[in-house]
């Protein structure tokens, strides 16, 4: 381009003197940008930017698919609740076991190495109160 002349783009309705290595990757870059949403538009290609309005942003609409759904949310809560008020119908014993073996994640056999009643026999017990909290749960 010819010696002297200035060079100017808009940014933001403003235009801004440039030197001409700017001017020129300026509006470069622009006309790719262009040409790119021309190739989109001719292949269909649908932004979420074009659903924005005053009220939302576009993007908005998309879904999260790592975050967990509400309605998974009320109904862990729920269950969780439910749970809770069936381990209170247990009596003291039974609690302590469903407690050290689900809570505390100890083994059976650390359990009977610790109190001395056998393996079988806490395995047992786990079993009636785990089939006991089944039907408490199924009212």
């Amino acid at each position: 381009m010819a010696e002297g002349k200035e060079y100017k783009i808009k940014i933001k309705g403003q235009l801004i003197s440039v030197s001409e290595e700017i001017y020129l990757t300026y509006y470069r870059m622009r006309r790719r940008e262009q040409h790119l949403e021309e190739k989109d538009r001719s292949h269909g290609v649908l932004y979420y930017s074009a659903l924005d309005t005053e009220e939302t942003n576009g993007q908005d609409a998309i879904p999260d698919n790592n975050s967990p759904k509400v309605e998974d949310i009320v109904v862990d809560k729920l269950l969780a609740e439910k749970l809770h008020q069936c381990l209170n119908q247990l009596t003291k014993e039974e609690q302590e076991l469903i407690f050290t073996l689900f809570f505390q994640n100890k083994s059976e056999h650390q359990i009977s190495a610790e109190t001395g009643i056998p393996r079988m026999t806490i395995h047992n017990r786990k079993k009636r109160i785990l089939a006991q909290l089944k039907k408490l749960m199924e009212k």
